[in-house]
């Protein structure tokens, strides 16, 4: 139900069959040295997803221009959707912003199929994983994507996060009864989601 990959995530996604993928909904690490990972996904996204497909990836809100840059021809913008982290402690950046919202761009491989009716474009995260954040220091609270999850990925389908970090994404697609394939750089991290996920698939 789950293939956890630990290395580097440009080479693991090459790996990856072509029109494979129903969703790629990730977390990078977004700050400035990190960006080359969205032009990673900009890379192979549009190879491995299926026809239709999304993908879903939360981008800091100074990385947005340059993110549209590396996807511009590569994949077809449809939306950016927003998380709601009003209730809580919330990051104070250095210009003077404290940040009450967290972007999602929504990408997709050719054109959205008709007639899957509405989607809400915010979802409120209800969890307090992403402030604990026990088991990652990027940790998001599983309810950043699990709406989006039973919405853009059918049951039985596979969902990937290349930067799962510590499995977030992936026990929302496991206890939403979808396939889930994460990949990781940090062995630490994937030998967390492995106990995490089987805990999951478990429960």
């Amino acid at each position: 139900m789950f293939t956890l990959k630990c290395g580097d995530s440009l080479k693991l996604m090459k790996e990856l069959p072509e029109n494979s993928i129903d969703l790629i909904i990730t977390d990078p690490p977004y700050l400035k040295e990190f960006l080359y990972t969205y032009e990673y996904l900009a890379e192979e996204s549009p190879r491995i997803l299926k026809d239709g497909g999304s993908l879903l990836m939360i981008v800091g809100h100074f990385a947005i221009p340059q993110v549209v840059k590396y996807f511009d021809g590569k994949m077809k913008y449809r939306w950016m959707m927003w998380l709601n982290q009003c209730n809580g402690q919330h990051p104070r950046m250095a210009m003077g912003i404290e940040v009450l919202w967290k972007p999602v761009l929504w990408y997709v491989k050719r054109a959205y199929p008709s007639g899957r009716g509405f989607i809400r474009d915010g979802v409120e995260i209800t969890g307090k994983a992403g402030q604990k954040k026990k088991l990652h220091k990027w940790e998001q609270d599983p309810s950043w994507c699990e709406y989006f999850i039973t919405k853009l990925c059918p049951e039985g389908g596979t969902v990937l996060d290349p930067y799962m970090g510590s499995g977030s994404t992936g026990e929302a697609a496991i206890k939403n009864k979808r396939k889930f394939i994460g990949f990781d750089i940090e062995k630490e991290y994937v030998d967390i989601s492995k106990t995490r996920l089987a805990q999951a698939v478990g429960s």
